[in-house]
């Protein structure tokens, strides 16, 4: 077998060991993934752009919940997690990345408050109820990503 011929045997199995290596969980119609990585808001909806997706958008409570459980599944946990609502261009007008209406929220008390300067993206299980906080988006948080079918 040529150099070459392994080079290409080595680079597909590169390629094809990273696109298995999300786990897509079927919720109301869409898929979901967690993403344990750390980003900036920014970096975390490029980085499910290039698996086929957008940071999640959220359309009910039981939605919510899923998505909740799907990460504390993946990670015995309840951390802060980015998911796809900012209100980047507009003060308190909310969007979803997806371009999906804006028709369900779950803010923890007193949010979205912009405690800390202009806050214009959303984070998950924030406070005891493990609600939604508007945060800086540049702080690096793990993410939720979602796709259609």
């Amino acid at each position: 077998m040529g150099k070459f011929t392994i080079l290409l045997l080595l680079i597909t199995a590169i390629v094809l060991g990273n696109a298995n290596a999300q786990s897509w969980t079927e919720i109301n119609s869409r898929y979901f993934t967690y993403n344990s990585t750390p980003r900036s808001w920014v970096e975390a909806e490029k980085y499910c752009r290039a698996i086929g997706g957008n940071l999640a958008s959220v359309h009910s409570a039981g939605e919510y919940d899923a998505i909740r459980q799907l990460v504390a599944r993946s990670t015995g946990g309840n951390p802060a997690t980015w998911i796809g609502g900012t209100d980047i261009y507009q003060d308190r007008t909310w969007f979803w990345s997806d371009g999906t209406r804006f028709d369900y929220a779950n803010w923890n008390g007193g949010e979205p408050n912009n405690a800390n300067g202009r806050e214009p993206c959303i984070q998950i299980n924030a406070g005891a109820g493990h609600q939604w906080n508007d945060l800086s988006c540049g702080q690096t948080l793990p993410s939720v990503c979602s796709r259609r079918r």
